[in-house]
């Protein structure tokens, strides 16, 4: 009695029926990391949107129009009306800039200096700045406004920053942001540092 004859012909189908499955299995995956990459996350959807501009020129964004004008630096801050002069470890910003609202009375709540590094510095919080500076006025519609924005950081961090300007500190998704790089190089913070910043409080032009 002979033997069979091998299955030769039947285990090369199976052979080819698992490889087109790996294959498949494969083409599925790649499928999947494709569209997780493409597909925006949480944080993409509630972001502000940016709207991109230079000192110097106006930049509009649907509630407000922001002017940039100048930027000094300074370890001693005058604020008017109140005193003594306030003193910092690290340094005071103070960015002089006209605001004007376009569409309704607003404020300004959210106001940041973002380094190149990425970290954020906030607007300054002390006292007697609530009364003064552009971030505690109220804007009306059509009437320009000159003022101040000040924020507390290392002098250092200016070079690559960024200027951050939104209407609402919180429940901002998708509210627009006035994104203004200030133009800052190493060689000009020598040119920006004062003994003391002074400034006038905001009012309207």
């Amino acid at each position: 009695m002979t033997a069979p004859p091998p299955l030769e012909g039947a285990a090369r189908n199976n052979w080819l029926r698992r490889l087109a499955n790996y294959g498949l299995v494969l083409v599925v995956l790649v499928a999947i990391i494709g569209l997780y990459r493409l597909t925006p996350t949480q944080k993409d959807i509630q972001d502000p949107v940016e709207v991109h501009g230079v000192v110097g020129k106006a930049v509009k964004t649907p509630r407000f129009e922001l002017t940039v004008k100048t930027v000094q630096v300074s370890k001693k801050l005058r604020i008017p009306r109140s005193a003594p002069d306030r003193e910092s470890l690290s340094d005071f910003v103070v960015i002089e800039a006209e605001v004007q609202a376009l569409r309704e009375p607003m404020h300004l709540n959210k106001v940041s200096i973002k380094a190149a590094d990425g970290t954020t510095y906030l607007g300054a919080d002390r006292s007697g700045l609530e009364t003064v500076d552009l971030s505690s006025y109220e804007f009306a519609p059509g009437i320009p406004a000159r003022g101040v924005f000040v924020v507390e950081m290392p002098a250092d961090k200016l070079p690559g920053a960024v200027l951050q300007v939104m209407e609402k500190a919180f429940l901002n998704d998708l509210e627009p942001q006035a994104t203004i790089p200030l133009g800052v190089s190493k060689d000009e913070l020598p040119g920006l540092r004062k003994d003391v910043a002074i400034f006038n409080a905001a009012d309207a032009l």
